[in-house]
């Protein structure tokens, strides 16, 4: 007889079935069905043989994960905060506007694989988010909508029309821009501005968003251009009242609650802290040992979901 004839009790050993299942599986890329086909078992056992070929070393799993992000520390900030994912970022050090490339790379990167032609992008405005924006090739051709209205600043390549253009060239898809000041001497200016007929199509389409991208602006002299456009006694006032952050023009304090006892907020032509709440998906990006306050205030409040940072805002963060 044989020396591996069965009847000798010389069964093939079970770890040469696990093998062959976890062969054709991982690398062949059958499916569970097949697999139980071919060797003669249920889908359950082949299951079950998958999980121990884990467990018992035989199959070894590596997650190439990239250099520049901390992938400890981001799942531990996200798990920290209940945040759905953050991506934490080992910056090169270098000038701020080096460092807001490498999150704004990291950015473009998230929006690049996680977009679809049927979703609806909001942007906001920010340095960090033109940034970005250099970084994008190609993105489905979905909806692209500006969620602020201009912002002030001294540098003119830098603002919410251009940033939002760029995104929506990348998408090749509709876009909504905001042609008009974030913010307006009134509430009686900035309701006649949202009565505009293009002004209004794109307010409505606020609704309509599936994902949006946020910076997070630090509510100080030069963390916020918010503030740097307000008048110094108006500024000063809404500091004592609290302010620590701004995301798309909400104001909020070092809790997260939505700042009240200004009439700042009748003044701004954006979308509203409950319209951002009501979105699915919303990606804010924002780095640095200065913003962290701000970053935390914006957690809090529930404003968004997911979080591209660096290390240094993160291990605040985590010691806060």
């Amino acid at each position: 007889m044989h020396p591996l004839d069965r009847s000798e009790g010389h069964a093939p050993r079970p770890q040469v079935v696990t093998v062959l299942a976890a062969r054709r599986y991982y690398l062949d890329g059958a499916s569970k069905s097949e697999i139980a086909q071919e060797l003669g078992v249920s889908r359950f056992k082949v299951a079950r043989l998958l999980e121990a070929a884990r467990r018992d070393g035989i199959v070894r799993i590596e997650i190439g994960v990239p250099s520049d992000i901390d992938i400890e520390l981001s799942s531990e900030l996200a798990a920290r905060y209940g945040l759905r994912n953050t991506l934490v970022v080992r910056l090169i050090d270098g000038p701020d506007e080096f460092k807001r490339e490498q999150l704004g790379r990291t950015c473009a990167d998230l929006l690049t694989q996680t977009l679809d032609a049927d979703d609806v992008l909001g942007i906001s405005w920010g340095r960090t988010l033109h940034s970005m924006v250099g970084h994008l090739s190609r993105l489905p051709g979905c909806t692209v909508v500006q969620l602020v209205g201009s912002v002030p600043t001294l540098e003119l390549d830098v603002n919410s029309m251009e940033l939002v253009r760029r995104v929506a060239e990348c998408a090749g898809g509709p876009v909504y821009p905001l042609p008009v000041p974030m913010l307006v001497d009134s509430p009686e200016m900035a309701a006649a501005l949202r009565r505009d007929p293009h002004v209004h199509k794109t307010i409505e389409m606020f609704d309509r968003i599936t994902k949006a991208v946020v910076g997070i602006g630090s509510w100080t002299a030069s963390g916020s251009t918010v503030r740097a456009a307000l008048p110094e006694e108006l500024a000063a006032r809404v500091d004592a009242a609290g302010a620590v952050a701004d995301v798309c023009s909400t104001l909020l304090d070092a809790a997260g609650r939505e700042l009240e006892g200004t009439d700042l907020p009748g003044r701004f032509i954006a979308i509203s802290a409950q319209q951002l709440r009501a979105i699915p998906d919303v990606v804010a990006i924002a780095g640095g040992a200065a913003k962290a306050p701000a970053i935390l205030a914006a957690i809090r409040s529930g404003l968004i979901h997911r979080l591209i940072t660096d290390e240094d805002a993160a291990r605040l963060l985590l010691a806060a």
